[in-house]
This record gives C-alpha cells, structure tokens and sequence, in this order.
C-alpha cells in the first residue's frame, strides 16, 4: 500500500492555524465583522429586551421613561452604547464624557455609536466588492490564460488597460450619475475596476498551470480544454486569488474612507469612518474626532495585509520548501 502524504491545502490549513500573523489578524478581522453584523445590539437608542404586560424582544424605540408604544410602565435592557448613531443632540463636539465615552461630532451625534456602525459600512462595502470581483476576475482571467488565440490576446489586452483605470474615478463617475449614493454604488464602482487585478492574477496562474506534466496528462488522455480548466487548473489558482481578496478587502476600506472623506460617498446620515476623518480634518482641535476611525481603519487595512501576507507563506510552494527546512517555524 502506498502511504499518502498531506495535500496541499492540508499544509497550508496547519500553517495558518500555527501562524502567530494569521491568527492576529482573525481575531482582529472576526472582531470587526461582528461589531458590524451586531451593530444594531452594540450601538442603539432603541430597547433590545423589554418586558411589561408581555415580553418583547427588540421592540421600536421608546420614550426616555422606557413606556412602549401603549404607554404601559415597563422594564428594559439597552444597548452597551445607548445612542442612536444618526440622532442629533444639542451637545455638539463634546468631549467624551459619561454617556458619550468617544464625545460627539459636530452636529451632537454619538462618536462611539457612528465608529460602530461605520465598520458595517466600511466591511460590507469591501466585501461585496471582492465578492463581485472575485467573479468577474476568475471567469475573464481564466477565459483570456486558456488559450492562444486572437481573441483571447485581446481579452488579455481589455483587462490590462481595465486595470489602469483608478478606481476612485470609477467610484466618482457612478456617484455623478445617481441621484442618490450608497453603498451599493461605491461597491459597483470599486468592482467595475478591481475585478481586473484579479483577473491578471488568474491569467498569470493559468497561463503558468497549462504547461505543467499534470495539465498536459489531462490533455493526452483526451479531456476537453474546458473540463481541464475548471477540473485541474482553477483550483490551483485558489492561493494567489485568496492573498488577492484579503489585500483588496484592506485597499477597498482605506477606499471607502477616502471617497468618504472627500465628500463623495453617502449622505452624511450614513455613520462612516471616512465622514468622521473628515469632520476631525475641520475640527483639528478635537482630537478624539481623529483618533477613533484612524485607529479602526488602521487595524482593518494592518489586519488583512497581515492575513495576506499569511496567505500567501502558506499556499506558494516555493515558501513551503523554505520553512520545510530544518529549525524554520510558523511565524
């Protein structure tokens, strides 16, 4: 019987898991992530439990004196930060004092609860994109690496010139043409051009792929180019496309900050850790306008070039044989 080595993906998934680099920036991704998915518990004027004549659990808002809307005394568990992110209140640039601990902006709204709600912003949109990306990058790049022909040379030509393009122009031009700017938006501008990073990427990796003894095996012994491709090509490319989507997820949200910061991203409503950069740049003299969002933008982007940099030591080969020498540890 003939003894089976570990694959591959086996390797790489015990390095990332003894990796000190991959499992800091986990943690500080998967903190971020939940902060944004339960944004809603963390930061909230509105009651998350109240009971009374009957049980509810995440009722409307209700008045200071805690009644529901049939104005019958209850009891109620609030959010950590009892603040609604986009409320106005009188006390305008406070500094953070007891019920507002990261002060308030320059229309009296809570710091904490817009840093709160502005990592659904800032995640959501990175996220999106990528995944967008991701699509539109495999199919071009695998469409213009699997072959030698005149249109597949041209496919090649569309995607390099579509990766020169800026993306914050691409961003710009979608926002001048909405009525109305979103999120939604400033994901389908930064896709329309990130997708061809991805694609040079997977070109690269195809191109480089269709030369190796097990492609050319597949071929002799009879299967279609296209079964090669998506059978024994593309899941090679899975590493390089995954170190991809980590650096994209940093570059988008230093992206969205910026496009924010510039005044062309939502309405002001919209809690953003680009939007409060901008209120700090008017406001130089309150200091924790600044602090907070450079502090979660820069654990964000720190955070996936970390994991990226991870990434790309577990599943490029050439790392695996270095750290497969003797006295070499995860690092």
């Amino acid at each position: 019987m003939i003894a089976r080595g570990p694959t591959h993906a086996r390797t790489a998934a015990a390095y990332l898991a003894a990796s000190r680099r991959a499992r800091a920036s986990l943690a500080i991704l998967g903190t971020i992530a939940l902060v944004a998915v339960f944004a809603d518990v963390i930061a909230s004027a509105a009651p998350l439990l109240r009971w009374g004549d009957r049980v509810e659990l995440f009722p409307g808002l209700v008045g200071e004196d805690g009644r529901g809307s049939d104005h019958e005394p209850s009891s109620a568990v609030f959010a950590p930060v009892r603040a609604d992110p986009t409320a106005l209140g009188p006390e305008v640039l406070a500094p953070p004092q007891r019920g507002h601990a990261l002060g308030t902006d320059e229309r009296g709204r809570d710091v904490l609860a817009r840093l709160v709600h502005g990592a659904r912003i800032a995640l959501g949109t990175s996220v999106l994109a990528i995944a967008l990306s991701l699509v539109l990058g495999l199919a071009f790049g695998a469409l213009a690496g699997s072959g030698s022909t005149r249109w597949n040379r041209r496919l090649a030509r569309f995607v390099e010139a579509v990766d020169t393009f800026p993306a914050i122009v691409a961003v710009a031009l979608i926002r001048a043409i909405e009525t109305e700017p979103s999120a939604w938006s400033m994901a389908a501008g930064v896709a329309l051009v990130k997708w061809a990073e991805i694609a040079r990427v997977v070109r690269a990796e195809v191109l480089r792929l269709s030369l190796e003894d097990f492609v050319l095996a597949s071929r002799a012994l009879g299967a279609s180019r296209f079964r090669t491709l998506f059978y024994h090509v593309l899941p090679h490319t899975v590493g390089p496309v995954a170190v991809c989507a980590a650096l994209g997820v940093g570059s988008v949200t230093l992206l969205e900050s910026a496009v924010t910061f510039l005044g062309l991203g939502p309405a002001s409503d919209h809690p953003s850790w680009g939007e409060l950069l901008a209120q700090a740049a008017r406001h130089p003299d309150r200091p924790w306008l600044l602090a907070a969002p450079t502090l979660a933008i820069g654990l964000t982007v720190g955070a996936a070039f970390l994991l990226a940099d991870a990434l790309r030591d577990a599943t490029d080969p050439r790392a695996v044989r270095l750290r497969e020498a003797p006295g070499r540890r995860p690092t």
